[in-house]
């Protein structure tokens, strides 16, 4: 039988084991990476997809979802309706269906990626629904359910009433906003790239790369440190990718970059789990701001968003160009 030094010992050490797990736990580093515009990100470079896509498509997404699977990496890749049926039902479905797979998911980006800022609650609620058509059947042959959706452009209701029609819309439908807390504007990075591809100009797309890498690093810092300020220490984060060829080409430098900053890869349920994710998204705008920014304004904390870093101005003039004729 214990003596009741024993037991006061006990105790104490207990809690001591107690305090250092949920330290260990509190300073450890997640993210969650997230792929948006499936099965192909077309960019204002490119008006829109077409069957003729279909092989550099499955290429793309061959070269994300290998480099995913070697770095044990969970993805939750969000679908556009619309550029589904541009690619080819058949093409695309045989995209879909590998992002099923062990802890891929799919989610909804709803049927066109329209601006909801320019629509209706009606028309939003339609274009939720005529979402669905593809992946949600993909989900239910491997026994999965649809969980997440993301608002294209992050574009949440730019009026309070929109916001909470919209926002209980979705709950009833038994969607959670997938919410992303990294953004490194790879879009206009690969604007730029498909260009420089498309001209022959590899001394360029080289050197955008690594300029991407650079910048891509400087933006999980700056986030980081922007989750400190607000919260105290560094929540769970979601990056948002983009289904496109500079992500193929890029991917592993990628997901090595975040491992030398030594994150570990969680899914998108696991990140949101955090109390951080919980708090309630009132932040009214037109823009699609990332999820720090949003909860800085509603806990009150005032944050200069003004030193957040810019892509480099020699890529977005690259990127602003006519492309050239292959």
């Amino acid at each position: 039988m214990l003596s009741m030094e024993d037991l006061k010992f006990l105790r104490v050490s207990l809690s001591l084991s107690l305090f250092w797990s949920l330290c260990t736990f509190a300073q450890s580093r997640t993210v969650a990476v997230t792929v948006d515009d499936l099965p192909y990100a077309v960019g204002d470079s490119t008006p829109a997809v077409s069957p003729s896509d279909a092989t550099a498509a499955d290429e793309i997404n061959r070269k994300l979802l290998s480099a995913l699977k070697h770095h044990l990496a969970p993805v939750t890749g969000f679908v556009v309706q619309k550029r589904v049926e541009e690619l080819g039902i058949a093409a695309s479905t045989h995209i879909l269906r590998q992002w099923t797979t062990g802890e891929f998911d799919l989610g909804n980006h709803t049927y066109s990626h329209s601006d909801l800022n320019q629509l209706s609650v009606a028309q939003i609620e339609h274009e939720v629904i005529r979402g669905e058509a593809s992946f949600v059947p993909l989900m239910k042959q491997v026994g999965k359910k649809p969980e997440f959706f993301r608002f294209p452009m992050n574009h949440t209701g730019d009026t309070k009433e929109k916001q909470e029609q919209v926002a209980a819309f979705l709950s009833k439908h038994g969607y959670r906003v997938a919410k992303c807390t990294i953004d490194n504007s790879d879009y206009l990075f690969n604007d730029a790239y498909v260009r420089m591809l498309a001209r022959r100009d590899a001394s360029s797309a080289q050197r955008l790369s690594l300029e991407y890498l650079s910048y891509t690093s400087a933006e999980v810092d700056y986030y980081a440190a922007l989750s400190k300020q607000i919260f105290g220490y560094e929540v769970p984060q979601v990056i948002v990718l983009h289904d496109n060829r500079l992500n193929a080409d890029m991917i592993e430098q990628i997901l090595g970059m975040f491992e030398k900053k030594q994150y570990k890869f969680v899914s998108l349920d696991r990140a949101q789990s955090d109390p951080a994710y919980q708090i309630p998204d009132r932040y009214i705008t037109k823009f699609g701001p990332m999820w720090g920014y949003r909860w800085a304004s509603e806990r009150g904390v005032k944050v200069n968003g003004s030193i957040e870093p810019e892509p480099p101005e020699w890529i977005l003039q690259y990127g602003r160009q006519q492309p050239a004729r292959p």
